[in-house]
């Protein structure tokens, strides 16, 4: 008489499990991910911003680039920032072209031993408003951003890439 066997399968589970585990790291690992979820996919540039205000006022905004001042006042923090285009990880990209520059108000203060000039940050918020500021003797129009979501990059952000590679050794004695 033939009776219906089930697999044993208890003697290959141990195995299936970190295998599992593995290749779903690993997948993990090759998607990208993006600091600030839901962001605007298009924003003016904050030299068009800067020049016409009116126009982008209330928009949402997704911009990144260099600190050069920092302002703290009694209820908030002014960061003025030369912008530069942002890459898929939401990072400023310093070897593209300026995009001009625009203050990012945040209510509260904001520590000024992290928000130093030359550090690099990415933020998302609202365009508020405009200001006439000088630079070089010239008028220079920047947009004011209310600063909702800021991430501050580590100082050599440009050099935490993911590596990986696929090699042969030969040791020699």
């Amino acid at each position: 008489m033939n009776a219906l066997r089930t697999p044993n399968l208890s003697s290959a589970t141990p195995l299936r499990w970190p295998l599992l585990a593995l290749a779903s790291l690993l997948l993990a690992a090759c998607v990208a991910s993006v600091p600030i979820r839901d962001a605007p996919t298009l924003s003016p540039a904050p030299y068009l911003a800067g020049e016409q205000a009116q126009r982008f006022r209330g928009t949402d905004v997704l911009w990144g680039g260099t600190i050069v001042d920092y302002r703290s006042f009694e209820h908030y923090t002014e960061l003025e920032i030369v912008a530069f285009p942002l890459d898929h990880r939401q990072r400023p990209l310093l070897d593209a072209p300026e995009q001009g520059r625009f203050i990012a108000l945040r209510a509260g203060e904001l520590p000024p031993s992290d928000f130093t000039p030359g550090r690099f940050i990415t933020l998302r918020g609202e365009i508020t408003g405009e200001r006439e500021s000088k630079l070089r003797g010239e008028p220079l129009p920047m947009a004011e951003v209310d600063a909702r979501e800021l991430i501050l990059w580590s100082r050599d952000y440009r050099f935490d890439r993911p590596s990986f590679s696929v090699g042969v050794g030969i040791r020699v004695r």
